[in-house]
Protein backbone atom coordinates (compact mmCIF):
# COMPACT_ATOMS: atom_id res chain seq x y z
CA UNK A 1 0.00 0.00 0.00
CA UNK A 2 2.71 2.40 0.60
CA UNK A 3 4.20 1.79 -2.63
CA UNK A 4 0.75 2.93 -4.28
CA UNK A 5 0.17 5.70 -1.59
CA UNK A 6 3.38 7.11 -3.35
CA UNK A 7 1.32 7.76 -6.74
CA UNK A 8 -1.53 8.53 -5.77
CA UNK A 9 -3.46 9.99 -2.69
CA UNK A 10 -6.74 8.68 -4.19
CA UNK A 11 -6.85 5.24 -3.64
CA UNK A 12 -9.04 4.19 -0.92
CA UNK A 13 -9.22 0.36 -0.34
CA UNK A 14 -12.29 -2.52 -0.39
CA UNK A 15 -11.82 -5.17 2.03
CA UNK A 16 -14.42 -7.76 0.81
CA UNK A 17 -13.47 -9.25 4.15
CA UNK A 18 -15.01 -6.38 5.94
CA UNK A 19 -19.03 -6.84 6.20
CA UNK A 20 -19.43 -3.16 5.04
CA UNK A 21 -17.70 -3.17 1.97
CA UNK A 22 -19.38 -7.17 1.78
CA UNK A 23 -23.20 -5.26 2.02
CA UNK A 24 -22.65 -2.38 -0.67
CA UNK A 25 -20.68 -4.66 -3.24
CA UNK A 26 -23.62 -7.37 -3.11
CA UNK A 27 -26.10 -3.93 -3.69
CA UNK A 28 -23.98 -3.20 -6.52
CA UNK A 29 -23.75 -6.34 -7.82
CA UNK A 30 -27.92 -6.83 -7.54
CA UNK A 31 -28.52 -3.27 -9.10
CA UNK A 32 -26.56 -4.27 -12.13
CA UNK A 33 -28.53 -7.98 -12.41
CA UNK A 34 -31.77 -5.87 -11.74
CA UNK A 35 -30.71 -3.88 -14.71
CA UNK A 36 -29.62 -6.47 -16.68
CA UNK A 37 -33.20 -8.70 -16.45
CA UNK A 38 -35.10 -5.70 -17.25
CA UNK A 39 -33.43 -4.64 -20.25
CA UNK A 40 -32.64 -8.05 -21.45
CA UNK A 41 -36.81 -8.01 -21.55
CA UNK A 42 -37.03 -5.03 -23.01
CA UNK A 43 -34.16 -4.84 -25.47
CA UNK A 44 -34.24 -9.03 -26.51
CA UNK A 45 -30.33 -9.34 -26.01
CA UNK A 46 -27.95 -10.05 -23.71
CA UNK A 47 -25.38 -8.52 -25.66
CA UNK A 48 -27.18 -5.13 -25.61
CA UNK A 49 -28.03 -5.18 -22.12
CA UNK A 50 -24.13 -5.46 -20.26
CA UNK A 51 -23.33 -2.34 -21.12
CA UNK A 52 -26.15 -0.77 -18.92
CA UNK A 53 -25.99 -3.47 -16.03
CA UNK A 54 -22.23 -2.71 -15.87
CA UNK A 55 -23.05 0.91 -15.70
CA UNK A 56 -25.49 0.10 -12.67
CA UNK A 57 -23.60 -1.47 -10.63
CA UNK A 58 -20.60 0.75 -10.93
CA UNK A 59 -23.29 3.87 -10.58
CA UNK A 60 -24.80 2.21 -7.12
CA UNK A 61 -20.43 2.06 -5.94
CA UNK A 62 -20.01 5.59 -6.94
CA UNK A 63 -23.24 6.48 -4.40
CA UNK A 64 -21.62 4.58 -1.88
CA UNK A 65 -18.18 6.22 -2.32
CA UNK A 66 -19.69 9.71 -2.47
CA UNK A 67 -21.53 9.29 0.29
CA UNK A 68 -18.88 7.89 2.56
CA UNK A 69 -17.24 11.24 1.56
CA UNK A 70 -20.36 13.26 2.88
CA UNK A 71 -20.87 11.45 6.02
CA UNK A 72 -17.43 9.82 6.86
CA UNK A 73 -19.35 8.74 10.45
CA UNK A 74 -22.38 6.69 9.65
CA UNK A 75 -21.53 4.05 7.53
CA UNK A 76 -25.14 2.96 6.87
CA UNK A 77 -25.72 6.17 5.22
CA UNK A 78 -23.49 4.79 2.41
CA UNK A 79 -25.78 1.62 2.79
CA UNK A 80 -28.69 3.80 2.18
CA UNK A 81 -27.34 5.42 -0.56
CA UNK A 82 -26.58 2.65 -2.47
CA UNK A 83 -30.39 0.69 -2.33
CA UNK A 84 -31.54 3.74 -3.12
CA UNK A 85 -29.41 4.20 -6.29
CA UNK A 86 -30.54 1.43 -7.74
CA UNK A 87 -34.37 2.70 -7.52
CA UNK A 88 -32.84 6.14 -8.75
CA UNK A 89 -30.65 4.10 -11.75
CA UNK A 90 -34.21 1.94 -13.19
CA UNK A 91 -36.08 5.62 -12.91
CA UNK A 92 -33.86 8.11 -14.29
CA UNK A 93 -31.51 6.05 -16.44
CA UNK A 94 -27.75 5.64 -17.19
CA UNK A 95 -25.36 7.78 -14.38
CA UNK A 96 -22.71 9.63 -16.07
CA UNK A 97 -19.67 7.70 -14.90
CA UNK A 98 -17.20 10.48 -15.46
CA UNK A 99 -18.86 13.43 -14.26
CA UNK A 100 -19.75 11.36 -10.83
CA UNK A 101 -15.78 10.25 -10.59
CA UNK A 102 -14.95 13.87 -11.16
CA UNK A 103 -17.64 14.97 -8.04
CA UNK A 104 -15.84 12.30 -5.64
CA UNK A 105 -12.18 13.09 -6.49
CA UNK A 106 -13.76 16.70 -5.56
CA UNK A 107 -14.77 15.44 -2.40
CA UNK A 108 -11.66 13.34 -1.57
CA UNK A 109 -9.76 16.21 -2.21
CA UNK A 110 -11.64 18.54 -0.16
CA UNK A 111 -11.97 16.24 2.48
CA UNK A 112 -8.71 14.79 2.47
CA UNK A 113 -10.47 11.80 3.58
CA UNK A 114 -7.19 9.19 2.91
CA UNK A 115 -4.89 11.75 5.05
CA UNK A 116 -2.76 12.72 1.87
CA UNK A 117 -2.07 15.68 -0.09
CA UNK A 118 -2.62 14.59 -4.04
CA UNK A 119 0.74 13.70 -5.73
CA UNK A 120 2.62 15.03 -8.23
CA UNK A 121 1.53 12.46 -10.95
CA UNK A 122 -2.13 12.76 -9.64
CA UNK A 123 -1.73 17.17 -10.25
CA UNK A 124 0.02 16.33 -13.29
CA UNK A 125 -0.93 13.58 -15.09
CA UNK A 126 -3.79 11.08 -13.61
CA UNK A 127 -6.02 14.32 -12.40
CA UNK A 128 -5.81 16.07 -16.39
CA UNK A 129 -6.12 12.51 -18.06
CA UNK A 130 -9.59 12.04 -16.17
CA UNK A 131 -10.82 15.22 -16.88
CA UNK A 132 -9.90 14.94 -20.24
CA UNK A 133 -11.92 12.01 -20.62
CA UNK A 134 -14.68 13.04 -18.60
CA UNK A 135 -14.80 16.69 -20.89
CA UNK A 136 -16.38 14.26 -23.54
CA UNK A 137 -20.16 15.25 -22.71
CA UNK A 138 -20.95 18.90 -21.01
CA UNK A 139 -21.85 17.02 -17.94
CA UNK A 140 -18.35 15.92 -17.55
CA UNK A 141 -16.78 18.97 -18.16
CA UNK A 142 -18.74 20.75 -15.60
CA UNK A 143 -17.86 17.89 -13.02
CA UNK A 144 -14.26 18.59 -14.07
CA UNK A 145 -14.56 22.20 -13.13
CA UNK A 146 -15.71 21.33 -10.01
CA UNK A 147 -12.84 18.98 -8.89
CA UNK A 148 -10.09 21.87 -10.30
CA UNK A 149 -12.14 24.18 -8.14
CA UNK A 150 -11.46 21.47 -5.14
CA UNK A 151 -7.83 21.78 -6.38
CA UNK A 152 -8.04 25.25 -5.47
CA UNK A 153 -9.30 25.29 -2.43
CA UNK A 154 -7.37 22.87 -1.13
CA UNK A 155 -4.91 25.02 -1.28
CA UNK A 156 -6.93 27.65 1.25
CA UNK A 157 -7.94 24.90 3.83
CA UNK A 158 -6.52 23.64 6.82
CA UNK A 159 -3.09 21.90 6.19
CA UNK A 160 -3.02 23.45 3.14
CA UNK A 161 -2.03 21.79 -0.29
CA UNK A 162 1.54 23.37 -1.89
CA UNK A 163 0.89 25.72 -4.10
CA UNK A 164 1.38 22.95 -6.98
CA UNK A 165 -2.23 22.21 -6.11
CA UNK A 166 -3.04 25.64 -8.25
CA UNK A 167 -1.17 24.49 -11.39
CA UNK A 168 -3.13 21.32 -11.21
CA UNK A 169 -6.24 23.12 -10.64
CA UNK A 170 -5.81 24.66 -14.36
CA UNK A 171 -4.40 21.48 -15.54
CA UNK A 172 -7.61 20.19 -15.06
CA UNK A 173 -9.47 22.44 -16.08
CA UNK A 174 -7.52 23.05 -19.41
CA UNK A 175 -8.12 19.46 -20.35
CA UNK A 176 -11.17 19.38 -19.39
CA UNK A 177 -12.52 22.28 -21.88
CA UNK A 178 -10.02 21.30 -24.32
CA UNK A 179 -12.21 18.03 -24.23
CA UNK A 180 -15.63 19.53 -24.66
CA UNK A 181 -14.76 21.81 -27.18
CA UNK A 182 -13.13 19.13 -29.13
CA UNK A 183 -16.33 17.01 -29.20
CA UNK A 184 -18.59 19.73 -30.08
CA UNK A 185 -20.58 18.55 -26.76
CA UNK A 186 -22.36 22.53 -27.07
CA UNK A 187 -24.08 21.65 -30.32
CA UNK A 188 -26.75 19.97 -28.47
CA UNK A 189 -28.52 22.99 -27.24
CA UNK A 190 -29.92 22.58 -23.25
CA UNK A 191 -32.11 20.21 -23.06
CA UNK A 192 -34.86 19.81 -21.02
CA UNK A 193 -34.72 17.56 -17.22
CA UNK A 194 -37.43 15.01 -17.17
CA UNK A 195 -39.95 14.59 -14.16
CA UNK A 196 -38.58 12.45 -12.41
CA UNK A 197 -35.00 12.95 -12.54
CA UNK A 198 -35.31 16.87 -11.89
CA UNK A 199 -37.57 15.70 -8.68
CA UNK A 200 -35.10 13.20 -7.30
CA UNK A 201 -32.43 16.53 -7.93
CA UNK A 202 -34.58 18.67 -6.10
CA UNK A 203 -35.04 16.45 -3.02
CA UNK A 204 -31.44 16.22 -3.23
CA UNK A 205 -30.75 20.13 -2.62
CA UNK A 206 -32.98 20.28 -0.43
CA UNK A 207 -31.29 17.49 1.32
CA UNK A 208 -28.19 19.33 1.45
CA UNK A 209 -29.24 22.72 2.20
CA UNK A 210 -30.77 21.05 5.81
CA UNK A 211 -27.91 18.81 6.52
CA UNK A 212 -26.47 18.86 9.85
CA UNK A 213 -23.08 19.30 10.40
CA UNK A 214 -20.93 18.01 13.19
CA UNK A 215 -17.29 17.61 14.31
CA UNK A 216 -16.64 14.06 12.79
CA UNK A 217 -14.74 11.68 14.80
CA UNK A 218 -13.31 9.26 12.17
CA UNK A 219 -9.97 9.16 11.20
CA UNK A 220 -7.91 9.30 7.68
CA UNK A 221 -7.40 6.44 6.13
CA UNK A 222 -3.37 6.01 6.05
CA UNK A 223 -1.96 9.26 8.15
CA UNK A 224 -4.59 8.22 11.39
CA UNK A 225 -5.57 11.98 11.86
CA UNK A 226 -8.96 13.28 12.91
CA UNK A 227 -11.39 14.33 9.77
CA UNK A 228 -11.26 17.93 9.82
CA UNK A 229 -14.69 19.95 10.49
CA UNK A 230 -13.61 22.36 8.05
CA UNK A 231 -12.83 20.30 5.79
CA UNK A 232 -15.91 17.80 5.77
CA UNK A 233 -17.94 21.32 5.67
CA UNK A 234 -16.32 22.41 2.43
CA UNK A 235 -16.68 18.59 0.65
CA UNK A 236 -20.37 18.87 1.23
CA UNK A 237 -21.03 22.48 -0.40
CA UNK A 238 -18.57 21.70 -2.98
CA UNK A 239 -20.65 18.47 -4.24
CA UNK A 240 -23.99 20.67 -3.45
CA UNK A 241 -23.06 23.97 -5.13
CA UNK A 242 -21.14 22.06 -7.79
CA UNK A 243 -24.03 19.52 -8.37
CA UNK A 244 -26.12 22.26 -8.99
CA UNK A 245 -24.34 24.32 -10.73
CA UNK A 246 -22.90 21.13 -13.13
CA UNK A 247 -26.97 20.49 -13.73
CA UNK A 248 -27.82 23.99 -14.24
CA UNK A 249 -25.31 24.40 -17.36
CA UNK A 250 -25.50 20.64 -18.85
CA UNK A 251 -29.84 20.60 -18.64
CA UNK A 252 -31.55 16.83 -18.14
CA UNK A 253 -28.02 14.81 -19.11
CA UNK A 254 -26.67 15.96 -15.57
CA UNK A 255 -29.91 16.02 -13.73
CA UNK A 256 -30.19 12.24 -14.71
CA UNK A 257 -26.94 11.54 -14.77
CA UNK A 258 -25.68 12.86 -11.58
CA UNK A 259 -28.51 10.78 -9.38
CA UNK A 260 -25.97 8.82 -7.58
CA UNK A 261 -25.34 12.43 -5.97
CA UNK A 262 -28.84 13.72 -5.72
CA UNK A 263 -29.62 10.60 -3.48
CA UNK A 264 -26.54 10.50 -1.79
CA UNK A 265 -27.58 13.77 0.12
CA UNK A 266 -30.95 12.38 0.58
CA UNK A 267 -29.71 9.40 2.27
CA UNK A 268 -27.06 11.70 4.33
CA UNK A 269 -30.16 12.92 5.66
CA UNK A 270 -32.16 11.36 6.18
CA UNK A 271 -30.04 9.30 8.21
CA UNK A 272 -29.03 12.75 10.21
CA UNK A 273 -32.46 13.77 10.90
CA UNK A 274 -33.45 10.12 12.29
CA UNK A 275 -36.37 9.76 9.35
CA UNK A 276 -35.68 6.57 8.17
CA UNK A 277 -33.70 3.57 10.79
CA UNK A 278 -30.28 3.26 10.02
CA UNK A 279 -29.90 -0.18 8.74
CA UNK A 280 -26.87 -3.01 7.63
CA UNK A 281 -23.65 -3.51 8.92
CA UNK A 282 -21.87 -0.34 11.28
Amino acid sequence: MRRLTSITAFARTIDPRLRTHQFHLAVAVFGGLLVLAVDVDRLGSITMALNPAVNAGVTVFLAWAITREIDPDEVRTAHLAAVLAVAGRLLTGPGNLAGLIMLLLAARVTLRSTGLQPTLLDGFVFLPAAAFFAGRTVTGWMAALVLAYALARDHRLPDPAPARSLVAAFLVSAAASGSVIAAGAFGSGWPVPEPVPLILMAVGVISGLVLPGYLPMSKTDYTGEMLDYLRLRSARWTLLVGGTVTALVAGGPAVAGLSALWLGLTAATLIARKLVPAFGPA
